[in-house]
This record gives C-alpha cells, structure tokens and sequence, in this order.
C-alpha cells in the first residue's frame, strides 16, 4: 500500500467529517432552547429516530476527522520543522475536542434512546456544557492550526486569518458553560458553521496542493 497516498487521501477524511457533523445537527431540525424543559422532552420524543441516527453520524464524523487529523499533523509538522510545537498544539487541542464532543453526543444518544425518562432536560442541559468546553479545545486547534499554516506558508495568509476569527467565536461560544443565554448559542451556531466551511477548505486545499 502506497503510504503517500493513502495519507493524501486522509485530508480527505476533512470533507467527511464536515457532512457527517452537518447533517447529524440539522437531521432533527431546530433544536428546543436551553431552559425550556418541556420543549426539550417533547424534542427528543418526536425526533427520537433522527436523534439515533445524527448519535451515530456524529461517531462516524469523528473516525473521518482522526484520519484527517493524522494526515494534517504529518504535513504541518513537516513544514515546520523544529520542534514542531504547534503541530503538536494543534492535534492536542483537536484530540481533546473530540474527546469531549463524544461525551456530549453520548448523552444526547441516551436520552434519544430513552426519551421518557425524567432525565433528559438535564442530560441536554449537561451536554451543552460539554460542548461549550468543546469550544475551547476547537479554538486550540483552530488557531494553532491557523498559526502554523501561516508561519509556514503552507497555505494564503487569508486563510490563517479567518482560522482565527473563527477561533474567537469559539472562545465566546465557550460561555455556554457559565450561561444559558440564547446568544450564546447563536454565536456557537455561527462557529461550528464557519468551523466546518473552514476544516472543508482547509482538506480540499491541503489535497489539491500535493496534487
């Protein structure tokens, strides 16, 4: 098996992640606010079987981005050379964010399979704080990401810059773990939409550089 190309092919793995992620947030629609304990069971009891379904999307979404995530260290680290200290930021920060989004899917994936029980506001309540933890991880990656793409020139300096304006949303949308403030989702909604165009480009960029 050629090594080389199977690891191009990994940034790939990008572009997955990115319609998997997708589809598993819009699958059961607009989700219910943050306080509204009754929306939230009925939410979960209408859309139990898309609910399953996004659960496991979202398993599916972070194998794809592992894979791209190994094949974007390997290039990062190559151009920077040294010590290779943002590479390893970058892929620690990504790790850690996946780590915690599991969590928080794994609470949205029990209360799907069980949406009578008495629980659920609190497990959605619970899992938002984890994604807001999320946040913060995917901010390290964004910008540590965008920083060793530019000090490389690996890729266009606009690109790096928008990675740290994304990475700034994050840090806002972190507040969810301090507030049930709608905004706060809003601006979380708004990251995790320019995140995935971002990590799309950021694959597809990647890929057609080596072409």
């Amino acid at each position: 098996m050629d090594e080389a190309k199977l690891s191009r092919g990994g940034l790939l793995g990008g572009v997955g992640f990115v319609v998997l992620s997708v589809v598993a947030a819009l699958i059961a629609g607009t989700p219910p606010k943050i306080t509204d304990d009754k929306g939230i069971i009925k939410y979960f009891a209408d859309n139990q079987d898309a609910l399953k379904i996004g659960s496991y999307l979202n398993g599916l979404a972070a194998v794809l981005f592992l894979w791209f995530l190994g094949s974007l260290y390997s290039r990062l680290r190559a151009a920077e050379g040294g010590t290779g200290r943002l590479s390893r930021v970058a892929v620690t920060g990504a790790v850690v964010a996946i780590a915690i989004s599991a969590i928080a899917n794994a609470e949205m994936a029990y209360s799907a399979i069980h949406p009578s029980l008495d629980h659920v506001p609190a497990a959605y309540k619970m899992a938002s704080v984890l994604l807001g933890y999320t946040a913060f991880a995917a901010a390290v990656f964004t910008s540590a990401t965008a920083v060793a793409l530019w000090s490389t020139k690996t890729l266009p300096k606009w690109f790096a810059y928008a990675g740290e304006v994304i990475a700034v949303l994050w840090l806002v949308a972190g507040a969810a773990v301090s507030t049930e403030r709608d905004i706060v989702f809003t601006v979380g909604f708004v990251a995790f939409v320019a995140f995935s165009i971002w990590v799309a480009l950021l694959s597809v960029m990647l890929y057609r550089k080596e072409a």
